[in-house]
């Protein structure tokens, strides 16, 4: 089980997906120019399925996929359908526009 700082039981792992979006909200942008963060510093789908691994092993039992836009980064779909083909009884969830 992972613990918080705070002593508080830590119940799901939020990713990040892309930073790449087809909006350009204030919320997410507040600035008028934006630098993409370099495809080689963005966790592959492959990283992201051993981190969320490690995290079920640790009791997480939610997994938040964000963005920018999650469905903006190719083979996305995909990679949902293989986190739901492992683990059926993960509570996964998407934050898109």
């Amino acid at each position: 089980m992972l613990i918080d700082s705070h002593g508080r039981k830590v119940s799901y792992l939020r990713l990040s997906i892309t930073d790449r979006c087809n909006l350009r909200c204030l919320y997410c942008r507040p600035q008028d120019e934006w630098t993409f963060i370099p495809h080689e510093q963005i966790l592959s789908f492959e990283e992201m399925a051993e981190l969320v691994d490690v995290a079920r092993q640790a009791g997480v039992e939610k997994v938040r996929l964000t963005g920018g836009e999650p469905f903006a980064r190719k083979d996305f779909i995909p990679f949902m359908g293989r986190l739901h083909a492992k683990y059926p009884d993960l509570d996964l969830r998407i934050t898109t526009n």
